[in-house]
């Protein structure tokens, strides 16, 4: 929820530097379909409303699924501004969620500092929202879940190295395309106002 609302902090940014919502409308994005995809899955194995999810069968390769969607689209769209770190934000998550079993090792010491430990702790298998907090037998550490927010700030938990370059791409993005700057709102050299951009 803290990439969200920073994200959405660039976008307020963005519109008082004199950005417009409508450049939005002028980005060549391909096959948005596969983000929401990868969405819609997500929300399938992740709890919404209450605790429990709606499928609790198969959320490991459903998650994993999920996330190769979201690769894909990040390769078919690698000509947006920010996506170069979009795309190692999913790819770095991806490998470290497939290198442990398909669940996102959390530091203990940082699950704590950020005030979460209590939660993973109490979870079932001591697994919360396809993460769980371990010291042991984790691989490609540097990946996983080590950087935590302290406790007391608003949203704090621990992210992954994949989470900051993620937020730090969309960021990049709503920013530039909102500020419009070129690279951000041409998809390909050489296209001019005679030939406008089609609408998402």
């Amino acid at each position: 929820m803290l990439r969200v609302v920073i994200v959405l902090a660039v976008i307020v940014i963005a519109m008082l530097r004199g950005g417009s919502l409508g450049n939005f409308a002028r980005l060549r994005v391909r096959q948005s379909a596969l983000v929401l995809g990868g969405l819609l899955l997500q929300l399938l194995i992740f709890p919404v409303v209450g605790e429990k999810p709606l499928v609790v069968v198969g959320t490991v390769p459903i998650y994993l699924l999920s996330m190769a969607l979201l690769v894909w689209w990040v390769w078919l769209n690698r000509h947006l501004p920010g996506i170069v770190l979009i795309g190692a934000g999913v790819v770095m998550n991806l490998a470290a969620l497939a290198a442990n079993g398909g669940y996102m090792p959390v530091d203990p010491d940082a699950a704590a500092y950020a005030g979460n430990l209590a939660a993973y702790e109490a979870a079932a298998g001591h697994i919360s929202n396809n993460s769980y907090a371990s010291e042991s037998g984790i691989r490609l550490w540097l990946l996983t879940d080590i950087f935590p927010v302290p406790a007391g700030i608003p949203m704090a938990r621990v992210y992954s190295l994949g989470d900051i370059l993620l937020t730090t791409g969309i960021g990049m993005l709503c920013f530039r395309t909102l500020t419009g700057r070129p690279e951000a709102t041409t998809a390909t050299k050489g296209l001019t106002d005679d030939h406008p951009l089609p609408a998402i």
